[in-house]
């Protein structure tokens, strides 16, 4: 995945968002004059088997129908936790 980059200033005015976004599974480099100094990252990983097993339930939507945005959007954030 890769980390979207923050200037040092915008982090520290949004930090209660960057911290909202970061448990929800995104990354965020902080950077100090466009030198990186930070990452946030969330503190647990989903496990292989929670992985897993959005993974089966994308598939298995795919083939009886066509899923909607909503659905593959809740499948993805499902796979974060």
């Amino acid at each position: 995945m890769n980390a979207l980059s923050v200037p040092l200033a915008e982090a520290k005015s949004k930090l209660s968002e960057l911290i909202d976004r970061v448990s929800r599974g995104e990354e965020f480099v902080i950077t100090r004059h466009d030198t990186a100094i930070a990452r946030l990252v969330p503190a647990q990983r989903p496990s292989r088997v929670d992985l897993s097993d959005a993974i089966t339930k994308m598939r298995a939507g795919r083939i009886l129908r066509r899923a909607t945005a909503a659905e593959i959007k809740s499948w993805k954030e499902e796979g974060r936790r």
